[in-house]
């Protein structure tokens, strides 16, 4: 039998706990007032620490009575809103307050100045919106019911979840054909709760695209939006971009926003933060990628346009890296470190080790939501750029700013293969408890991308691991959620 080292002990009640070094000095632990455990490590589990105890705790405390006060919490929410004489403003509060149990990152992984697209940011803008609308407070129901049901913190159905979200959609079809004021902004604000609703509840994205081209529609309705306040605004306008634009790099989306549009729209550039920007760079991607996949296989396009394609890509992704380095020289200590990974994916089984041994320790959940979008959409541009190479290659000959191009990285494919790796990497940081579920949505166009880069150009290792990411299981992680997959692919 084993015995926990006196530095494992973690300290509790001053009056049960005394460390080996306060023993020696003669004084007695101050403590912090809470109950003792330990962290004891064997010959059988030498790797166990003090977070993943810690994790394991707040796991058992999610499944265990807290999961009858969610549910109750949700019951509650229901009859508010049934009650004629609940205000709209309290309603949301109380839908806020819900999601920030399940779905929103906690205090302990967040910053303290959120981004405008970060989910407690863009989330609390759609639920400070005053004006009565029934559709928007629907789909705050059928969102905080569709999150219980994927965290199985209550007694939801999935039956139950597909009523109120169907439910929510007749009250968006009724307003949308309401020849009055149905206030556009909470319109918009519906939409981007439902289109979060359906990357929790729908395998696929055909619902989803519908609902990029309804906000697309709805913004070429009013162009102008000045009855809500710039922040609030500004905060719902990025995360309308986001989606819009990742939309369209994974599918190709007809009708979209373009990057002009957009900017038409811009409440306030000079409030901008690093993810406004990162979108201000991307934006003109899909336009790009379309254009060039367009051009890069067919033997009579010129030298000048693929120079021309080339040349854009090349911009995106060089403004990709000076962002990055901008975002990198304003924190004073790394944006992240490698840890031991704790996460098992059921394709490691069949091999002595793990495909990826080390997992990144994140910053922050926001340092973790803008760098693992800048890897994707680097990937992306990487794929593209290494399938022109081999099918360019093949035909006739590459124009010199492509080899310049490639001789830059010293090798597009090893580049992109060490970007996808740095997506796995991130996976089980994005799976811990305190990300919420917003936490594995991030992953959902990484892993679409990776997928893509894998299928591609990765061994068939690679691909069983990333096909088996929502199988895997870990302590302090929420795994097994299924998301949506997007079904496009890179052209």
């Amino acid at each position: 039998m084993s015995h926990p080292e006196p530095w494992l002990v973690l300290l509790a009640n001053p009056r049960l706990v005394t460390t080996a070094k306060d023993g020696a000095a003669h004084i007695q632990c101050s403590g912090y007032g809470k109950q003792t455990f330990f962290v004891n490590k064997t010959l059988a589990d030498p790797s166990v620490s003090a977070p993943a105890v810690l994790a394991k705790r707040r796991l058992s405390r999610l499944k265990r009575p807290e999961s009858r006060s969610i549910q109750d919490e949700l019951d509650g929410l229901v009859e508010l809103l049934k009650a004629s004489t609940a205000s709209p403003s309290h309603f949301r509060l109380e839908a806020f307050h819900l999601l920030q149990k399940l779905y929103l990152p906690q205090p302990e992984v967040t910053d303290d100045y959120p981004s405008h697209a970060a989910p407690e940011t863009w989330f609390r803008a759609v639920c400070e919106l005053e004006d009565p609308c029934p559709v928007l407070d629907y789909a705050l129901i059928a969102f905080c019911t569709i999150q219980v049901y994927v965290t199985n913190t209550g007694s939801v159905s999935h039956d139950e979840g597909t009523e109120r979200y169907n439910t929510t959609l007749g009250y968006l079809s009724t307003a949308l054909n309401c020849k009055g004021d149905v206030g556009l902004n909470c319109i918009l604000a519906s939409i981007v709760v439902l289109s979060t609703c359906e990357l929790f509840f729908f395998p696929t994205d055909d619902g989803l695209r519908v609902h990029i081209q309804g906000i697309a529609d709805v913004l070429r309705l009013k162009p102008e939006f000045t009855d809500v306040s710039t922040t609030i605004w500004l905060r719902l306008w990025s995360r309308l971009r986001v989606i819009s634009v990742l939309s369209q790099l994974t599918g190709r989306q007809q009708g979209s926003m373009s990057a002009a549009q957009w900017a038409d729209l811009m409440p306030d550039k000079s409030n901008f933060d690093p993810m406004d920007q990162l979108m201000d760079i991307v934006c003109e991607l899909p336009r790009t990628l379309d254009s060039a996949t367009k051009i890069f296989p067919t033997e009579q396009s010129g030298d000048l346009e693929v120079e021309v394609a080339v040349t854009d890509l090349w911009s995106i992704m060089s403004d990709i890296h000076v962002w990055q380095v901008r975002l990198c020289a304003a924190s004073p200590t790394p944006l992240y470190t490698a840890v031991t990974s704790k996460l098992d994916n059921p394709s490691d089984g069949a091999h002595d080790t793990k495909l990826f041994p080390f997992a990144l320790e994140f910053q922050s959940s926001q340092t973790a939501t803008h760098l693992v979008a800048s890897w994707a959409f680097q990937l992306h541009i990487h794929t593209v750029l290494q399938r022109f190479l081999e099918e360019r290659g093949e035909n006739r000959t590459v124009p010199i700013q492509f080899i310049d191009l490639h001789n830059s990285f010293g090798n597009i494919l090893r580049e992109a293969d060490k970007l996808a790796r740095l997506l796995c990497q991130s996976i089980e940081y994005c799976h811990r408890i305190e990300m919420g579920t917003f936490g594995p949505q991030t992953m959902v166009y990484p892993q679409w991308i990776m997928r893509q880069f894998f299928a591609r150009y990765g061994t068939e290792r690679e691909v069983k691991w990333c096909n088996n990411i929502r199988n895997m299981s870990g302590i302090g992680t929420r795994c097994g959620i299924k998301l949506m997959v997007f079904q496009g692919s890179i052209k």
